[in-house]
């Protein structure tokens, strides 16, 4: 198929982004959920904080990450429809099986299967939405797709936290595992893959660059280097909050599984989604004045936030404590449209799906193996003097410290961004006119 022959309406574009944003909730949803059921498998299966952080942390990310990269110069090359549905249906019924773990070792077997899956999700969804959208709609778009990961948090603590209450962590799993199934369907059925550069009016003629090629040629650009530490850093406060907010709640205020879910899911996951709409909104805006005022918006941000966290950490009243988090919940995440629509801008138009995949390997290794377990282990060295208030000294610095270093690095970023865009497309294309 080739740039002339393919169309897509707007209505079918829409239901492009939709059904992504589905796969992509799913795909949060399923990743998050064992934050909320934390309190009861540490209980059930004797677990240290230590075994808690690899778990949320090293055992997911790892073969997330790596695996990340072959699948993604995959999708370069092949269909990426079929990539999205094989890897949904993987996750799904490893998310199943995750319910039945009767151990330690086996729940760890089980989450490195679903990182294996949710590998094939973003890469070549951030590669079709490039395709399907053109420059001037990414950002927005970005933050449409970006919004599964805040209905996919909300799911997660809200639903999670009820039927954990009813029934029990190993049903939650189950439960959240069981409609990937039926939606890999619909994905592979009824999703179209666009020609490569289809969206910015171009045929390319050439094949894809080999994986290294890809690498070296987004690494030597300053931008894609910035973005994505600065992207690990802010990476490192999330992926701590979500693995162990509800265990803070629980341990430090005494609150109530349930109680803790709904809570989180109307003060971290909602305001969330409504940082990540207001950040492609304001990001596009911004984009009228320039390449590097978006960027400037990334830093800013993450330097709003980093007092507010002191507040959710430290005040002694549970309630302040779960509404002061609706700023930095909402502020902090702002970036998170920027960062990828850049990194897919600065990208060639063949390597897109792998400058996604290199992103994600580079803050899923630092933020999600080092993030959680950093916390887990400082909880744990720290219990000796601070008891069970181990765990939110803890939080606090990896979160204030993180905030204000990747505000630095986005900063850096702004400084490239002009030379970068210049040099983003690749020989062997020509315009459509």
């Amino acid at each position: 198929m080739t740039e002339s022959t393919f169309a897509a309406s707007q209505r079918y574009r829409r239901y492009v982004l939709g059904l992504l944003l589905a796969v992509m909730t799913l795909n949060y949803a399923d990743r998050y959920v064992i934050g909320i059921l934390l309190p009861q498998i540490k209980s059930d299966l004797a677990l240290t904080d230590t075994q808690i952080g690899f778990i949320t942390g090293a055992a997911f990310t790892v073969f997330y990450a790596l695996l990340g990269v072959p699948i993604a110069s995959l999708a370069d090359r092949r269909s990426r429809r079929k990539i999205i549905a094989g890897a949904l249906a993987l996750w799904s019924l490893m998310t199943c099986l995750c319910g039945l773990a009767r151990s330690f070792v086996q729940l760890a077997v089980f989450r490195v299967l679903v990182g294996v899956g949710e590998a094939g999700c973003t890469p070549p969804s951030h590669s079709l939405i490039s395709d399907y959208f053109a420059p001037r709609e990414r950002a927005m778009a970005m933050a449409v797709l970006g919004l599964g990961s805040s209905l996919g948090v909300f799911l997660a603590f809200l639903i999670g936290g009820w039927i954990t209450d009813a029934y029990g962590w190993r049903v939650t799993l189950v439960s959240f595992g069981a409609p990937g199934v039926f939606i890999a369907l619909v994905v592979y059925f009824t999703l179209r893959d666009p020609p490569r550069g289809h969206s910015d009016g171009l045929e390319v003629a050439e094949e894809a660059p080999r994986m290294y090629p890809a690498f070296r040629g987004l690494w030597a650009k300053g931008t894609f280097r910035y973005m994505v530490l600065g992207g690990s850093l802010y990476g490192m406060v999330s992926t701590a909050l979500l693995a162990w907010l509800p265990s803070f709640y629980t341990r430090t205020h005494g609150l109530e599984v349930a109680a803790v879910g709904t809570w989180l899911a109307f003060t971290k996951a909602l305001p969330h989604a409504a940082g990540t709409l207001l950040g492609g909104l304001l990001a596009s805006r911004l984009a009228k004045f320039g390449t590097k005022p978006p960027i400037y918006l990334c830093a800013g941000v993450q330097l709003v936030a980093a007092p507010f966290y002191a507040l959710v950490l430290l005040v002694p009243d549970p309630t302040a404590a779960l509404l002061w988090l609706i700023v930095p919940a909402c502020v902090g995440v702002m970036q998170g449209p920027v960062l990828f629509a850049t990194i897919q801008g600065v990208a060639d138009v063949r390597t897109r799906a792998v400058a996604s995949a290199l992103m994600i390997l580079i803050i899923n290794l630092i933020a999600g193996v080092i993030g959680p377990q950093a916390v887990g282990v400082a909880s744990d060295y720290l219990a000796g003097s601070l008891g069970v208030d181990s765990l939110g000294v803890a939080l606090l610095i990896v979160c204030v410290a993180c905030s204000l270093g990747s505000a630095g690095l986005f900063y850096l970023a702004s400084r490239s961004i002009e030379q970068d865009l210049q040099y983003s497309r690749p020989t062997g294309i020509r315009k459509v006119l």
